[in-house]
């Protein structure tokens, strides 16, 4: 098999993307579907400006994003653990240690 697709191909890919949605019948669906190509180009944008910003301080934007990463599930394992221990810090009740937030009163823990 070829080469992967790098990120200039995928936001090609998205504005033709674009541009085939004003084809869509009912304006509802065009509408939504146009909602979700634009969002997807300005996260792609977005992603490939940080990258570039990153890469030009002689970081490896990789390394940041694992660190970043690993310090996220770290806080959650941290989070699950002492909502363990001590329960919901709104209502007591005993949390999921898959949720962030309580499923009896809905209170999100932090």
């Amino acid at each position: 098999m070829g080469e992967q697709p790098n990120l200039d191909e995928f936001i090609r890919h998205l504005q033709a993307e674009l541009e085939l949605s004003e084809s869509i019948v009912d304006p509802v669906e065009q509408e939504q579907r146009q909602w979700q190509i634009e969002a997807s180009l300005q996260e792609a944008i977005s992603f490939s400006s940080r990258w570039k910003r990153i890469a030009e301080l002689g970081k490896n934007p990789i390394k940041i994003v694992e660190s970043i990463v690993k310090q996220e599930q770290q806080r959650r394992v941290n989070t699950s653990v002492a909502s363990q221990l001590t329960g919901c810090q709104k209502c007591g009740n005993p949390l999921e240690s898959d949720l962030d937030f309580c499923s009896s009163c809905g209170h999100i823990q932090k």
